[in-house]
């Protein structure tokens, strides 16, 4: 695929804290053989092709483009149901529906960060707070064959589910990994993404012992801290599965708000006049 310098393709937006907003987004994409660009707008593009066919995805905008003056038929994964608003009408066609993802803010103090946590949430993080566990954390190396990265591969296949590539992660800029170790045994972990001021949770692992402990209560509380501490305002846990209650009850019961995306809409000058009339 071709490279291209994103220097060179017109002005960027500044980072508001979303993940495909940020430079480290399109870094990632670019280190792993993505073909890139951008629009006069700033807003950033993916293309994919199919033989002679061109297809761009444009992740978020933070500025909707002139739909008009696309060069290729475009998915537009709107950020948001005003951008949906704007988009109604047209000549875009909706293609799959919004995304409610659970976001925890980090701009308030310990206390209050805690009283915003529901009180089963609450209550096992002070039952790991009891057990002998220690929280460290670094970088995440950056090795293919990282014993984490082994494990998320493994819960995939297991588990039937699809999620971004290991090497995506390796890519990343900027991460972070927690450990939850009691002596040299590791418990639990996750990995974070950091892309300022926002951070995304990433890759989550726990064993029986670390299950046992609450020790993913532990470990999310004592990153959102450390993260808090670095300028982070914005921590996205990710999108909230109907298929995984459980763990949608784990991210909303961290004191998590849900943020609700727009619709991926198709647009196309050739089917913009059935857009225009399916609405």
């Amino acid at each position: 695929m071709r490279h291209e310098d994103l220097s060179d393709l017109g002005p960027t937006l500044g980072p508001d804290g979303r993940m495909h907003r940020h430079p480290h987004y399109a870094t990632t994409l670019r280190g792993m053989g993505a073909e890139l660009g951008r629009l006069p707008c700033g807003t950033l593009t993916v293309t994919r092709r199919t033989g002679p066919l061109r297809l761009l995805w444009l992740p978020h905008p933070m500025v909707l483009p002139d739909l008009a003056t696309l060069p290729a038929p475009a998915l537009i994964s709107a950020a948001s149901r005003v951008q949906d608003t704007r988009l109604h009408g047209s000549g875009a066609i909706r293609m799959l529906t919004p995304q409610a993802r659970a976001v925890l803010r980090l701009t308030r103090d310990a206390d209050l960060q805690r009283s915003g946590q529901h009180q089963k949430w609450r209550n096992r993080l002070r039952h790991a707070e009891r057990q002998r566990v220690r929280i460290c954390h670094a970088p995440l190396p950056r090795d293919p064959g990282h014993w984490l990265l082994q494990a998320e591969a493994a819960q995939q296949r297991a588990r039937g589910y699809r999620a971004l590539p290991p090497e995506f992660a390796l890519h990343w800029p900027q991460t972070r990994l927690f450990l939850a170790r009691r002596g040299r045994q590791v418990l639990a972990a996750q990995l974070f993404l950091l892309h300022a001021p926002g951070a995304s949770y990433h890759i989550g692992w726990s064993g029986p012992e670390g299950r046992a402990a609450s020790a993913h209560n532990l470990l999310l509380w004592e990153a959102g801290r450390w993260l808090a501490s670095q300028g982070i305002t914005r921590l996205d846990l990710g999108p909230l599965d109907r298929h995984g209650p459980g763990l949608a009850r784990f991210k909303l019961g961290s004191g998590a708000r849900i943020e609700a995306t727009g619709h991926t809409w198709l647009a196309s000058r050739f089917l913009a006049p059935l857009g225009r009339l399916i609405g």
